[in-house]
C-alpha cells in the first residue's frame, strides 16, 4: 500500500512505524487541535465507547484511569483504556478489557491513519491518540477511558466530548508550556469541560474534581460551564478505620455510605483516586452494581506499574514515577509512614534517582531528603534527559546527604545492590524512562 509519505509500508512491524513517528513530525510537542481534529474528521469521527471518561491532572491520572478500569469490569461492563506514556511495550498504552493491543490491530490502526491523515502532520502523540480511537470503536466498548496528556484544553484527547470529564490534583509542571502557577494550569486542564447547551443532548456532562484545594480558576471553570460537579472533600469523601481492608465512600448531601475494598496501592492518597473513579463511573452508569468478589479479583492484577511498585525483597527496592513537587510529597509521606512502622531501626534508605533536564529536581529532592540515607544519581539520554554530573549541579545547593554519580540507572543500581543490607529499602524514582531503565535492569 502507498501511503501520503510515499513509502510502500505494507510489511512494517510496529517497530518500523514507530521509528516512523518519531521523525514524522517536526515538534516532539505540538499543542493544538487544529490538525488532529481534522484527520479524526477524515476517519468518520468514530466513537470509542457509549460511553467517554476523559481524565486531566497533573498527578494521578494513570492511577484514576486504572482504577477505572478495575470497576468497570467488575460492574460487568466492556471498558477500553488509552493511557501514556508506557514503560516497557508501546502496546501498553491500549488496553481493552484487561488485555493489550496486538502489534497488528496498532498497525492496521496506523494505516488507516496514515492514509486519511495525507498532507496533513501528526505528532507521535496525536497519532497514538487517532489510534486508540480507533482500535477503541472497533470493540463496541460500554465504557472509554482516556488519559489527557499534556494540559487538556489543546491536547489531542480533548477531541472528544466525554460524557464525564475528570480533573486530578493540580500542581506545578510542564510550565513551559502551561504557566507558572496552579491557577493557569488548571486553567488549562479545565479546557476538556464542555458547557452545557439545552440544545445540544450530548453536551451534557458530569463532572469529578480530584483536587482538595482546587485553584480558583478551576472553580469558575466548573462554574461557567453549568454542568454537574463533584468534588473531592466537599461532596464525597472516604474514611478508613484503622488497618482495615475497606474504606468507607461517604455523601456530604446524603446519608449513603458505601464499602469499597482499599486500593491495592501502596501510598494512602491512592485511595483518593480510587473514590474519584468510583464517583466518576457512578456519575454515567447508573445504577452502578459492582460484584465485590470480581473487584477484588480485578485488584490483584490491575496493570499499573511504577507507582511505589515493589519488585524486590531483601533488601525491599521500590520503584516510582514521581517526578514534580506534588508527587514528591506523596512519596515523602508513605516513606515517613515506612520508618514510623519499621522495625529494624537501622534501616537507610538509598535514593537511585534520575531526571529529564526539565524538572525541578532541586524541590523534588530537597522533599524527599530528609528520608533519604544517600542518594545514587543517574544520567538520562535524550534531547530532555541529563547527565548525572548535571543533576548533581542542580539538586545539591538542598540536600544534607551524600550523593554519588553514575552514567545510567543499571550501574547505580548495580553498585546499591552490593551496599544495601537486607533490611534496607533501595527507592528508585524520577521519570518513567527511570522507572523503565530499573525494570529492565531487574529483568535481565
Amino acid at each position: 500500500m502507498q501511503y501520503s509519505s510515499g513509502l510502500n509500508s505494507d510489511d512494517w512491524q510496529l517497530a518500523d512505524w514507530l521509528a516512523y513517528l518519531e521523525k514524522l513530525h517536526p515538534r516532539e510537542i505540538d499543542l493544538g487541535l487544529e490538525r488532529v481534529a481534522e484527520v479524526y474528521q477524515r476517519l468518520g469521527k468514530p466513537r470509542p465507547g457509549k460511553q467517554i471518561i476523559s481524565v486531566a491532572g497533573t498527578n494521578g491520572k494513570g492511577s484514576v484511569c486504572a482504577h477505572l478500569t478495575a470497576l468497570a469490569a467488575a460492574a460487568g461492563l466492556s471498558c477500553g483504556s488509552y493511557t501514556s506514556p508506557h514503560l516497557l511495550a508501546y502496546n501498553e498504552r491500549f488496553r481493552i478489557n484487561g488485555q493489550l493491543a496486538t502489534d497488528i490491530n496498532i498497525c492496521l490502526a496506523f494505516a488507516q491513519i496514515e492514509t486519511a491523515r495525507a498532507e496533513i502532520s501528526l505528532s507521535y502523540f496525536e497519532f497514538s491518540t487517532l489510534a486508540g480511537i480507533l482500535l477503541m470503536a472497533e470493540q463496541d466498548l460500554d465504557i472509554a477511558v482516556f488519559e489527557v496528556g499534556l494540559g487538556g484544553r489543546l491536547d489531542a484527547v480533548n477531541m472528544l466530548d466525554a460524557d464525564c470529564a475528570i480533573i486530578t490534583s493540580i500542581d506545578l509542571d510542564h510550565q513551559q508550556w502551561l504557566g507558572n502557577s496552579r491557577e493557569l494550569i488548571a486553567l488549562e486542564k479545565a479546557g476538556i469541560l464542555r458547557s452545557f447547551t439545552a440544545a445540544v443532548a450530548h453536551h451534557r456532562q458530569s463532572i469529578v474534581i480530584g483536587d482538595r484545594q482546587p485553584p480558583d480558576s478551576l472553580l469558575r471553570a466548573v462554574s461557567e460551564s453549568r454542568q454537574s460537579a463533584a468534588f473531592l472533600g466537599r461532596d464525597f469523601d472516604w474514611q478508613q478505620t484503622n488497618d482495615s481492608a475497606e474504606i468507607t465512600l461517604s455523601y456530604s448531601a446524603s446519608v449513603e455510605k458505601i464499602k469499597l475494598p482499599r486500593s491495592p496501592l501502596p501510598a494512602p492518597i491512592q485511595n483518593d483516586n480510587l473514590v474519584v473513579a468510583f464517583q466518576a463511573l457512578d456519575s454515567i452508569i447508573t445504577p452502578l452494581l459492582l460484584d465485590p468478589v470480581k473487584l477484588l479479583a480485578e485488584f490483584k492484577r490491575m496493570p499499573l506499574r511504577g507507582r511505589l511498585e515493589k519488585i524486590a525483597s531483601q533488601p525491599d527496592v521500590f520503584l516510582d514515577v514521581a517526578h514534580n513537587p506534588a508527587a514528591a510529597e506523596v512519596l515523602a509521606t508513605w516513606l515517613k509512614l515506612r520508618r514510623a512502622q519499621q522495625r529494624v531501626s537501622r534501616t537507610k534508605v538509598w535514593a537511585v534517582v534520575a531526571m529529564l533536564a526539565d524538572k525541578d529536581a532541586l524541590t523534588v529532592c530537597k522533599i524527599i531528603d530528609p528520608w533519604v540515607t544517600s542518594w545514587h544519581l543517574a544520567g538520562l539520554c535524550g534531547p530532555r534527559g541529563q547527565s548525572a554530573e548535571e543533576l548533581q549541579k542542580a539538586i545539591s545547593p538542598g540536600l544534607q546527604q551524600s550523593q554519588r554519580q553514575y552514567e545510567t540507572v543499571s550501574l547505580a543500581l548495580e553498585v546499591v545492590r552490593e551496599l544495601a543490607a537486607p533490611h534496607d529499602l533501595i527507592l528508585v524514582f524520577g521519570s518513567f524512562l527511570t522507572v523503565e531503565q530499573a525494570i529492565r535492569y531487574w529483568n535481565e
